[in-house]
């Protein structure tokens, strides 16, 4: 498999979603399917080659939906489970057997689905914590690319140590994507250190942790606010001197609320679609909103499948 040094960098969509496709098909297990975008999204990565499709929950709800939407419930696996807590509990002792490679948030709560991963000796715990990273297409300057943010939907108000977590769990993302050496951008409300603003001196003190050498593939450096993290005029305007300044591949967020009202934004104003995973399991999960549309949900089963095949070239 290719490693994130040969892998090209992916810029958009559309080759994500190619290149997962070239790693492909992976078992994604489906829990509680039993809204149309959770099965279209599931059949369109078996069309592309992406994904085997293990549908969990109410059997006959499915069949329905499945037969109302045009699609054949002949290509999918099922396993029948009327509770949706069980269905996650099933779902995760498939990842844990190896018979999944992958899970998808159907109509469950994505507290429902954590805890189910979490709990118990048969869990998939690594002993790493578990964060979201969510991406989204963003033209800078006349380019495509692809930018990385976290945390949007796990940790509440992460500390430094979750922080660094935090960070490495993306910079796996970003090397999935073919980003060799990311640059990470810290963020709070400003760009100066504020003893009253604790993100800000919880930025200074990550970049001061991370300049050490413990994360020798990213840079990191902040606070920064967000339009001197992406925007080279706005950090030349308020002199922002710093290799990361207005050219940052990964957003780090101060705390849930900010990543989650951040993402929302992106979609409901910025009218972009967001792919999710969370990193941090033995399989990548992914929580994509179950408001979120079937082209949302396939660029997350992209994502998902080349974060378990890096990790897996890495193994």
């Amino acid at each position: 498999l290719p490693t994130a040094t040969s892998r090209s960098m992916i810029r958009d969509f559309r080759t994500l979603i190619r290149k997962a496709a070239d790693s492909g098909p992976k078992r994604v297990a489906v829990i509680a399917p039993h809204e149309p975008s959770s099965l279209v999204a599931i059949s369109e990565a078996r069309d592309k080659g992406l994904a085997r499709g293990v549908l969990i929950g109410h059997r006959d709800l499915i069949e329905d939906l499945l037969k109302s939407l045009g699609i054949s419930s002949s290509a999918f696996e099922f396993h029948h489970e009327k509770n949706m807590d069980r269905a996650a509990e099933h779902g995760v002792a498939l990842a844990v057997s190896g018979e999944a490679d992958l899970l998808l948030k159907g109509n469950v709560s994505t507290n429902s689905l954590l805890a189910a991963a979490l709990r118990g000796a048969q869990s998939l715990k690594t002993g790493s914590l578990l964060s979201d990273v969510f991406i989204f297409e963003d033209v800078r300057e006349g380019k495509r690319r692809i930018t990385i943010a976290s945390d949007g939907g796990v940790n509440v108000a992460p500390d430094l140590k979750q922080k660094i977590s935090i960070i490495r769990n993306a910079v796996a993302v970003a090397h999935a994507l073919g980003i060799k050496v990311p640059k990470v951008a810290i963020l709070s409300g400003v760009e100066k250190v504020q003893p009253e603003v604790r993100s800000t001196v919880d930025a200074l003190a990550l970049s001061k942790i991370c300049s050490y050498g413990d994360m020798p593939d990213c840079i990191v450096d902040g606070p920064f606010a967000l339009d001197n993290a992406i925007s080279p005029e706005a950090a030349k305007i308020k002199k922002v001197e710093s290799p990361v300044a207005g050219v940052a591949d990964i957003l780090i967020l101060p705390d849930l609320e900010a990543g989650n009202i951040f993402g929302k934004s992106l979609v409901y104003y910025g009218g972009k679609d967001l792919a999710h995973v969370i990193v941090g399991a033995r399989v990548p999960i992914l929580i994509s909103s179950r408001s979120d549309p079937p082209g949302a949900r396939l660029a997350s089963i992209a994502l998902g499948i080349l974060v378990a095949s890096l990790h897996r070239s890495k193994d």
